[in-house]
């Protein structure tokens, strides 16, 4: 075992001599490698950072709950029937009180309605074009998590009352207030046509991917919202969350939801339903679409560079054996055995594949860096793309290194002694 270990790290001290000695030639072999690790490690650490956005936007939505929509959720779907959906009636008021009181898996329902068409926020000489607000019921606040940075949220009475107060997101409020988001704190502001007061504004909060951006987003009530628009329009991005009580399947909580909604809409046993209830579920596959032919296309592009790699490195390998010959040679004539040659030239194809690696993962590194600054966004290079990198290299310095290592562990030691 110890004549293992010193035959091992002599073939790492010879590899790097080799790199020393020929600059060059080495650095044109591992830039193959190098590239192919870079591809295929920067596409993982992508799609790995990717979900784990994806996954904390969604925990903050939850799981067990259902969307009650115009539009079902689809990815890509050539068949998807809009000319069937555009016409159908929007989820209203009287719809979610019949979901509060005749759905047993309900444990909480709120109706939200998401306007951006035309809305512009005026205070003193400030102005802000094509803002974002949400009308909401008073289960809003109950439902999702709200951190308020100043100020309060409506209450339930103001909510049912249609008081023409409004909670500002974050940015809206700075820009508004000259940066300061504080200064429109109890101010009226124009909006929608009308004199709205502001009684709070939202805590900054960091890019999220699903979850709603209370930096850019705006709160008002929904009845206070039906007052100044037409909440029928078919236009309007209107929506009912049902969360499901504890205990109770996603499954359940749509067929009760379903009943609910086609006895409201007096739809026949044989008329579908003309409205979608969408899922996390759908969501996630999606996605996990998505995410799957991402990766797939970062390994075709690594694995050309990584194939010209291999060649390189094997190549580098012939040239090393034919000018180690004698000292093959002379190694076998006082005992060296085959297995030791071979592992002598497979270890240095590795060390030299590893070093292409590490250098590609390298990149990867700092390129991440460079595009976190850019992107304001946390981007994540895990031990396991690094150890899946790494993984590769050393495959593949196995494969490059196995032909020219067992030619020479296979030499007549008296030929190559008077190999010249």
């Amino acid at each position: 075992m110890r004549l293992f270990f010193v035959l091992f790290w002599e073939s790492i001290r010879i590899a790097l001599a080799e790199l020393r000695q020929n600059k060059l030639r080495s650095f044109l072999s591992l830039l193959g490698v190098t590239i192919g690790i870079f591809c295929i490690i920067s596409v993982l650490s992508a799609v790995s950072s990717m979900k784990m956005h994806l996954n904390d936007s969604l925990s903050k939505l939850g799981n067990d709950f259902v969307m009650v929509e115009k539009w079902p959720w689809a990815f890509d779907d050539p068949n998807y029937a809009w000319w069937k959906y555009v016409n159908r009636p929007v989820p209203d008021r009287e719809e979610l009180s019949r979901i509060q009181a005749g759905v047993p898996g309900c444990a909480n329902a709120n109706l939200e309605i998401n306007d951006n068409k035309e809305i512009h926020l005026k205070f003193g000489n400030n102005q802000i074009d094509n803002a974002q607000i949400m009308a909401v019921t008073k289960e809003y606040a109950l439902m999702n998590d709200l951190k308020i940075g100043i100020g309060r949220f409506l209450s339930a009475n103001e909510m049912d009352n249609g008081a023409p107060l409004i909670v500002l997101g974050y940015s809206i409020a700075k820009e508004l207030g000259n940066g300061q988001a504080s200064m429109v704190l109890g101010q009226w502001i124009s909006i929608l046509g009308r004199k709205m007061r502001v009684v709070g504004v939202f805590e900054e909060q960091g890019n999220s991917m699903f979850a709603t951006d209370y930096n850019k987003v705006s709160l008002i009530s929904y009845d206070y919202y039906k007052t100044v628009r037409d909440i029928h329009d078919k236009n309007l991005d209107a929506k009912i969350k049902v969360d499901a009580k504890l205990g109770v399947g996603v499954e359940t909580l749509k067929a009760q939801v379903t009943r609910v909604l086609r006895a409201k809409r007096q739809l026949r046993p044989t008329q579908e339903d003309n409205f979608a209830l969408n899922q996390m579920s759908v969501l996630k596959q999606g996605f996990d679409g998505i995410f799957a032919a991402l990766n797939v296309g970062g390994f075709l592009i690594g694995f050309l560079s990584l194939l010209v790699g291999t060649f390189g490195i094997a190549n580098i390998l012939f040239v090393s054996v034919r000018e180690r010959t004698p000292q093959i040679g002379i190694k076998k004539a006082i005992g060296a055995q085959p297995f030791f040659i071979l592992l002598e030239f497979l270890t240095e194809s590795v060390v030299l594949c590893l070093m292409g690696g590490a250098i590609g993962i390298g990149l990867v590194y700092g390129l991440m860096k460079i595009a976190e600054r850019a992107l304001d966004m946390t981007l994540y290079l895990t031990l396991g793309n690094i150890g899946f990198g790494l993984g590769i290299s050393v495959i593949i310095g196995l494969l490059a290194g196995i032909i020219p290592a067992w030619r020479a562990a296979k030499m007549d030691p008296v030929m190559a002694i008077r190999f010249r």
